[in-house]
């Protein structure tokens, strides 16, 4: 399986799974899901707190409510239009959020310069031989000193029991299957502190890495430092 077929997938499979997302995922409403992940937010809120926020891979909205809350403004970005216009429906409050169909791995092609960028449940996704591509584009649309926060899962029973196969390169794949019996393939790695901290190097500055083990998530949190001149020499 060619890397940019399994992207292709990926992307099918939220653009049709995006209706059904949130029942899926148990978020009924934005209080409830506050208070369920409080241990998380907590670990990020100061970072993101009256920022001009980059949201990567944004989906239905639901990290959306969290970071409007606590930010200046939001561009909410995802390449799924049906998770987009759930996402709009949704309140933010009197924060500006705005959103954007994008593709995470052409960040160019949205405006603007941010302080701060997040993307929750969307690095696992990412192919390993895409991550400096995802990241040096992320730097890009950043100021220097802003701030970057990344929230992943962490394995669980669930989880391997979707297990499919590893690719060509390492990449762990699980297949999803919509109640309409349609079957698709998605990336879904599990990255070590150490290999997180190894793609930031020279990079960041105050990288800190959390684990809650009872809510099965990591939290990265640093801040971006400039990006390194290429030699043209």
């Amino acid at each position: 399986m060619q890397k940019r077929s399994i992207i292709e997938q990926m992307n099918a499979f939220y653009e049709k799974q995006a209706p059904l997302h949130d029942k899926l995922m148990g978020y009924t409403d934005n209080a409830r899901m506050e208070q369920l992940l409080a241990p998380l937010i907590k670990r990020f809120e100061n970072c993101i707190a009256g920022q001009e926020v980059l949201e990567i891979a944004c989906g239905t909205g639901n990290w959306t409510q969290v970071l409007a809350k606590r930010t200046r403004s939001v561009l909410a970005t995802d390449i799924s239009p049906a998770a987009l216009d759930i996402a709009r429906s949704k309140s933010y409050g009197n924060t500006e959020v705005t959103f954007r169909i994008a593709d995470a791995y052409a960040l160019e092609n949205v405006p603007g310069t941010f302080t701060a960028a997040f993307a929750a449940d969307w690095w696992s996704h990412i192919p390993k031989s895409n991550i400096v591509q995802f990241v040096e584009g992320v730097h890009r649309k950043l100021c220097t000193g802003a701030k970057v926060v990344f929230i992943d899962m962490m394995p669980s029973e669930s989880l391997d029991r979707m297990f499919s196969h590893y690719d060509n390169e390492a990449n762990l794949i699980h297949k999803r299957t919509l109640p309409d019996g349609q079957q698709f393939y998605v990336v879904k790695n599990f990255p070590t502190e150490e290999e997180l901290r190894d793609v930031l190097d020279g990079l960041a500055d105050d990288i800190e890495y959390y684990e809650h083990w009872s809510l099965r998530r990591w939290v990265l949190t640093y801040t971006f430092k400039s990006i390194p001149t290429r030699d043209s020499s």
